[in-house]
């Protein structure tokens, strides 16, 4: 009976360890499920912002292409009449869809920022979110 004793002595400290490496394979999976998490969410977040910039983008070439062509309407307008009120009034609804165009252009420029994955980066580079504090 005491070489029982001894072979149970012998068995716990090598089933700790076997508890442990498994506590420590269990961490490194969880870990990075959550990183692929993180990660996923992102790539979902740059999708959706990538499809506000076409739309936007898109919506921007139509009022682009409408300012050309109420110029163009204009000038032919005013060379045809060379009355000063109508040409005045198209010149206008063109510069205004020429202005339209250029935010939803500087607004998809804006919406570029989601694409740069920054909360990945900054749980690659090992750094916590900085949080504005009040004075």
């Amino acid at each position: 009976m005491p070489g029982d004793h001894a072979a149970a002595r012998n068995t716990t400290p090598a089933r700790g360890v076997i508890d442990e490496l498994a506590g420590v394979f269990a961490a490194v999976r969880t870990a990075l499920a959550d990183f692929l998490d993180l990660v996923s969410l992102e790539a979902r977040r740059a999708g959706v912002a990538l499809m506000w910039m076409l739309a936007c983008g898109i919506v921007a070439a139509a009022c682009i292409v409408s300012a050309w062509l109420g110029l163009m309407a204009a000038l032919v307008i005013g060379a045809v009449s060379l009355g000063f009120p109508l040409p005045a009034a198209v010149i206008v609804v063109a510069l205004m869809n020429g202005a339209a165009g250029a935010a939803l252009i500087y607004r998809g420029i804006g919406i570029s920022r989601d694409l740069l994955f920054s909360a990945t980066r900054r749980q690659l580079a090992g750094k916590s979110r900085s949080v504005p504090v009040a004075p």
